[in-house]
């Protein structure tokens, strides 16, 4: 009698593309997990350094490792990620990034609240180079909350937001709707949308992800040829496209694409001159309003006056000083 094997609980997706520097750190933090029944599945990405050595120097049952024929890029690499996984639960987490000890064990439980709930998102922090350290945060919240397209417009919006980067965002496989985008700057927050038009989003309360700063893509000029603004505005018209979301619709391009006063800051510092000014006219296309709004001048202003190698070390100084002093109650705990 030949018995089937079983299925581990969850699946955690790696996709990894040249990692090296930080890749040990990340695979060690998803392996140190208080929740134990899962399988990490890494998809490298045709990685040109030494990535796939050092994973394969890591032994774990729990690891499978994949290495894609060619380069499929991000979004590819998600869907490759999607395409071998197991379980019914899956949970992203980016090759730079660190979890909390006891982040798989939340996010578990928070499926556990119904079948219908189709995404887990998370609040989480940015940090530079000691994961004990917050240098910027997202939006805060004091109690796990149950979120659906109907629900008011605000925590739409903050399932939303929290989309934006992809690490600790879970998903149930039964309502994952087609396929990750390739478009870059949405291909998570794209599913996250269409999956929350069928289904629930759980927003939990903690921090259960470190997302590093240092090695993001979009410190690269080249990312900032499509605009960021214009691919989140695109991506709201195509995923909410019936006639019954109109009014959400607009209130997500006027309160959140169109409020991203400091991605200029951003911008201005990786993107180059011309593509801030772009940025610049769509939050006034997007929001006229904002011509009213003292953060739109000041970081408009700011961005275009000050130049971007004093405009990056006042950005590294406002974070590693003013604002790990005020952050350091946040960090994530992964004693690895």
């Amino acid at each position: 009698m030949i018995l089937e094997e079983k299925k581990p609980c969850l699946s955690v997706l790696l996709p990894s593309y040249n990692n090296a520097a930080t890749i040990l750190e990340t695979i060690k933090s998803i392996l140190n997990q208080s929740f134990k029944d899962f399988e990490l599945l890494i998809s490298d990405d045709q990685s040109t350094d030494q990535t796939v050595d050092l994973i394969r120097s890591v032994h774990d049952e729990r690891i499978k490792f994949y290495v894609n024929e060619k380069n499929l890029g991000c979004g590819g690499n998600l869907n490759a990620c999607l395409n071998l996984a197991s379980a019914d639960i899956l949970v992203y987490v980016c090759g730079d990034d660190i979890l909390d000890v006891a982040a798989l064990e939340k996010i578990y439980k928070a499926f556990q609240i119904s079948e219908e709930i189709g995404t887990v998102v998370r609040p989480y922090y940015w940090f530079e180079e000691d994961y004990r350290k917050p240098v910027r945060v997202t939006k805060q919240f004091d109690k796990t909350k149950v979120v659906s397209i109907n629900s008011p417009f605000g925590q739409v919006k903050d399932v939303v937001a929290l989309a934006d980067q992809l690490s600790g965002i879970g998903f149930r496989r039964k309502h994952i709707v087609g396929h990750f985008e390739v478009n870059p700057f949405v291909e998570t927050a794209s599913m996250v949308v269409k999956m929350l038009k069928q289904s629930s989003s759980v927003i939990l309360k903690d921090n259960i992800v470190a997302v590093r700063i240092g090695f993001s893509n979009s410190r690269n000029c080249s990312v900032y040829q499509k605009s960021p603004m214009l691919s989140w505005a695109n991506m709201i018209n195509k995923v909410l496209i019936e006639e019954k979301f109109k009014k959400l619709k607009k209130y997500l391009i006027r309160n959140f694409i169109a409020r991203n006063y400091i991605g200029l800051v951003q911008i201005k510092n990786y993107g180059g001159f011309k593509f801030l000014l772009r940025e610049i006219w769509y939050l006034l296309k997007f929001r006229w309003q904002n011509i009213f709004n003292i953060r739109f001048w000041f970081f408009s202003l700011g961005t275009i006056i000050v130049p971007s190698v004093i405009l990056r070390k006042l950005v590294v100084g406002y974070k590693n000083v003013f604002n790990s002093r005020f952050l350091k109650n946040l960090s994530i705990n992964n004693n690895f």
